[in-house]
């Protein structure tokens, strides 16, 4: 029988530089496992935190937006009130009469509502 009729059960031996190339080369595989997985996790965590960086300022920037136009709601309402006060202060005197405008007249003094029913009877 030749070599080649043989087949691969039949060698006996096998040249020390081809084990210790594998014996090299699985070393290493099984040495930077450790490695890449700890490099991995670094940057999945870094990403992660990055991520939630990035959210946290955009929802600072929503809440701040928010808060200006509560604010600037705030404000119209506030100087409409005053406008309103302000025009009914430059109209006539009898602008100011109890049997109109009760007790929102802030010329006058409030009266009792004994006093502004006889006044809506007149």
């Amino acid at each position: 029988m030749t070599e080649k009729q043989k087949g691969p059960a039949s060698i006996k031996s096998v040249n020390s530089q081809v084990t210790d190339a594998i014996t090299q080369a699985n070393t290493i595989n099984l040495g930077l496992a450790p490695a890449q997985a700890i490099g991995t996790l670094y940057q999945t965590t870094a990403q992660s935190i990055g991520t939630s960086m990035q959210n946290s300022v955009s929802n600072q920037q929503h809440m701040y937006s928010l808060g200006l136009a509560s604010l600037t709601q705030n404000l119209q309402s506030i100087l409409s009130q005053t406008a309103n006060l302000s025009s009914r202060r430059l109209e006539s005197p009898a602008f100011y009469d109890q049997r109109t405008y009760g007790q929102y007249d802030f010329q006058q003094p409030v009266q009792s509502p004994n006093h502004m029913n006889k006044h809506m009877d007149n």
